[in-house]
């Protein structure tokens, strides 16, 4: 777990350089909000997640089946963070939802193939249990959940109020 947060340390302070968000204020651009500012950390944790996947990935593999659910971690942690982060930039309510669903599918995903490396006693299983990287699926599969729901919850609440609205007046 110490191992993660010190990749994940170095990993942010890199991602803070790329993304430009120190920049930002002093090219007269507005301060990131609190909303903005948790997506931007909720990506970084994904992408840090992704790339201690990648860097825990052995090189060469002892057997067929580490070398199966290994390709299918790399592939499905990688998916998930992209997803999450096209997410950000989708054109509708219903491509946002689509997306985000997907990325929650990934993770899921990807937890599954972390749970089979342990269990199985598959290659490196031993590096992925010291970084916590189970937990860390699991906990990022949740957060997914939870925008999902509360998103469909306000698109319902929503719908709600306008055809409440549309009753009064007749329409």
């Amino acid at each position: 777990m110490q191992q993660l947060q010190s990749l994940n340390a170095r990993s942010s302070i890199l991602f803070e350089k790329c993304r430009g968000q120190s920049v930002a204020p002093s090219c007269g651009m507005n301060e990131l909000s609190p909303k903005r500012k948790r997506t931007l950390a909720l990506h970084d944790r994904a992408l840090r997640f992704s790339n201690a996947v990648n860097i825990s990935c052995p090189n060469n593999f002892s057997n067929l089946p580490s070398r199966r659910v290994w390709d299918q971690l790399v592939r499905a942690s990688d998916g998930s963070s992209n997803n999450l982060i096209e997410a950000d930039d989708a054109s509708s309510d219903a491509d946002f939802l689509s997306k985000m669903s997907i990325a929650l599918r990934e993770m899921k995903e990807s937890r599954a193939a972390l749970i089979k490396i342990r269990m199985g006693s598959l290659d490196h299983h031993q590096l992925v249990g010291d970084r916590g990287l189970e937990s860390e699926a699991g906990q990022l599969a949740a957060i997914y959940a939870a925008i999902i729901r509360n998103m469909r919850i306000r698109l319902e609440r929503e719908a709600e109020e306008r055809q409440q609205r549309a009753r009064r007046t007749g329409n």
